[in-house]
């Protein structure tokens, strides 16, 4: 039986067995490159899905403190305001990606550490990575960055992110892990995606998701096989 990581029970349920830091993947010290040559200090920058990793309070060490984090499991984001409290100009605020509360335009920079990643191993994982991505393009400014840090490689992710309506230029890149790494994966790289908002939803983008999902389910499927 696989859990449901997108369901906040599960999580809530994860977190208040062990109250601590956890990254899936690494922090900040090897993404600081890349971060730096996308994310101005003054930047309006959110996290998704931000869990209980150090990235956001390693990045405020590192002068960006205009940061808001959100996840969808209420035990994590108590556990991490508390621990991170003296970190006074970042918010922590319990929050679905797939249903996001921000107006739109918001945002100059959007992280995913691993967001898309669990939720490729749920239910329902194509129609909600296009749920948050939509979310995220909304939120996002146009000209502003969305970077998402992931296991998965081009043929598995960058599809996701060219998805018509979501109006991103999409850029890979990888990034060498820590030698020291102490992740179970194989492999000795991780894939950073970051995209660029083009443009903001056209009215004529429509609303007819579901057979776009389909298509691109199939798609999908045709490439994987």
């Amino acid at each position: 039986h696989m859990p449901d990581y997108g369901k906040s029970d599960y999580w809530d349920e994860r977190y208040k067995a062990n109250d601590t830091t956890f990254d899936w993947f690494v922090a900040y010290e090897p993404l600081r490159d890349l971060v730096q040559s996308v994310v101005r200090h003054d930047h309006k920058v959110l996290v998704v899905g931000a869990g209980n990793s150090r990235l956001s309070p390693q990045m405020y060490d590192g002068g960006y403190h205009n940061i808001t984090n959100i996840d969808i499991s209420e035990v994590v984001i108590h556990q991490m305001k508390s621990r991170y409290k003296d970190q006074e100009q970042m918010s922590w605020l319990k929050m679905d990606a797939l249903k996001m509360e921000f107006a739109d335009n918001s945002f100059d920079v959007v992280i995913d550490k691993g967001t898309v990643d669990s939720l490729l191993c749920g239910t329902n994982s194509f129609h909600n990575v296009y749920q948050m991505n939509k979310n995220v393009a909304r939120v996002l400014r146009k000209g502003g960055r969305y970077i998402v840090v992931t296991y998965g490689q081009p043929d598995t992710r960058i599809d996701h992110y060219r998805r018509k309506k979501l109006h991103f230029d999409v850029e890979h890149k990888t990034v060498d892990k820590p030698v020291f790494s102490s992740d179970a994966s194989p492999t000795s790289s991780y894939h950073v995606y970051v995209m660029t908002k083009t443009d903001d939803a056209h009215e004529d983008d429509g609303e007819d998701d579901d057979e776009e999902d389909d298509d691109f389910y199939d798609r999908f499927q045709t490439t994987a096989n």
